[in-house]
């Protein structure tokens, strides 16, 4: 092996697992396409409505519901049946849905509710390769290597967010929407290809062939009551879900303003579509950082230092009068917010059972996405009488607050904030 193999390996080691490229391959395509379709719908329905938040919240409200609706039922289904299957179904489907909506496009008959419709068809496909993914990423790397299996996963999605908005935007900018649905449909693709070149063939279980399809989808409830009992009765991972909803309730759901904040300061789809690229690459700077963490002690300040600087960027957005400011606070905000969601997914799955994987990881995706639709749709409503910049920058305060409060009040946060891991008396 040469030294640069060596060394690539040595601070990538989840690398060396055949089945891992193939699922960072297919998590960057999958988000690639899904940021490619956020940068194309909001400046559609922003054209299509003569400027209305509220209509861009809706569509961001679309596709982000599946993930409390379908999610949920896919995940039960991701801790009985064969991963690899279900993500190979869900990732099918999200590329007819981009296909049709891109069709509809081009041949100019889209309408704001036809963007709704398929915003909520392309976000169930999403919200079941997610946690069926994050599910996996155990599965096909040894347990030394998950911590850096999960930084590289998010840096697979959020270096994704760079690409997708980046070429969307030359395509927005160059051919019109239609064209970047149709580079979200080849990226899906791309992402297929990828899933099904897996070599994972999980053995079935026996009860869950008694059980069948059916009947496991009738005891999604059960499930899901359970994995909620699971949760409660562990406050490591009811600690980290429970600040994961407020932070994506004070600072994740802003996306149906940026188009209104890209005209205030002066700037059109091409200052939009930079906004989305800034967010990207803040993102993926912050996760390849978490990827080289070695140790408790840098992950607790780091933990501190993502967790009050995501306020922080919600006010310096709010507050920037010029297309660099913007860009800046984008960036920042893309850094801090993924870098610290990274670390609490990262948290939850080394110490969740995996009997239990998918539907805690379920379960923490539709706490985190549910809040970012309800908020995405009250803050675009909202953002027709109040101004964008109240709406970001009064939350970016108020979620600082909450987390300065839980690392003072909570044991389980307050022993990450200082150690970098949980409390060892509390851990269940």
């Amino acid at each position: 092996m040469s030294g640069a193999a060596s060394g690539l390996a040595e601070r990538f080691p989840a690398f060396q697992s055949y089945d891992f490229r193939r699922l960072f391959l297919n998590g960057f395509f999958s988000t690639g396409s899904r940021w490619a379709q956020v940068l194309a719908r909001g400046w559609l329905v922003h054209n299509l409505t003569d400027g209305s938040t509220a209509a861009v919240g809706w569509v961001t409200f679309a596709s982000f519901l599946p993930f409390v609706v379908v999610g949920p039922v896919v995940g039960t289904l991701a801790d009985r049946f064969d991963r690899r299957r279900l993500l190979i179904f869900s990732t099918m489907f999200g590329v007819v849905g981009a296909t049709i909506l891109a069709a509809i496009t081009i041949a100019d008959l889209v309408e704001v509710w036809h963007v709704i419709l398929l915003a909520f068809a392309t976000g169930s496909a999403q919200a079941a390769t997610v946690p069926t993914r994050q599910a996996l990423i155990a599965n096909v790397v040894p347990a030394e290597h998950l911590t850096n299996a999960i930084a590289l996963s998010g840096i697979s999605q959020h270096g994704s967010r760079v690409v997708g908005p980046l070429f969307g935007a030359a395509f927005l900018e160059s051919y019109g929407t239609g064209s970047v649905f149709v580079l979200s449909a080849v990226l899906l693709s791309l992402g297929l290809v990828d899933v099904i070149r897996m070599r994972l063939r999980p053995e079935a279980r026996t009860d869950n062939e008694e059980l069948g399809v059916g009947g496991a989808i009738a005891r999604v409830g059960s499930d899901l009551a359970f994995a909620g009992r699971y949760v409660r009765r562990d406050p490591r991972i009811l600690t980290i879900i429970v600040l994961v909803g407020v932070h994506c309730s004070f600072t994740m759901a802003f996306d149906a303003m940026m188009p209104t904040l890209a005209e205030d300061v002066g700037g059109g789809s091409g200052l939009y579509s930079s906004i989305l690229v800034g967010l990207g690459s803040g993102a993926l700077l912050g996760t390849l950082g978490i990827s080289q963490i070695r140790g408790d002690a840098p992950r607790a300040w780091l933990f501190t230092l993502t967790g009050v600087g995501s306020g922080l960027a919600m006010v310096v957005l709010g507050t920037a009068t010029t297309p660099a400011m913007v860009i800046a606070g984008g960036a920042l905000a893309g850094f801090t917010q993924a870098s610290y969601m990274t670390m609490s997914a990262t948290f939850v799955q080394q110490v969740v059972s995996d009997d239990y994987r998918g539907r805690v990881m379920s379960l923490y995706i539709m706490i985190a996405a549910g809040h970012m639709a309800m908020m995405n749709l009250g803050f675009g409503r909202v953002a027709e009488v109040v101004d964008v910049r109240v709406l970001l920058i009064v939350p970016g305060v108020l979620w600082t607050a909450v987390f300065m409060a839980a690392a003072v009040a909570s044991t389980q946060t307050r022993s990450i904030v200082r150690h970098g891991r949980f409390a060892p008396s509390l851990a269940t």
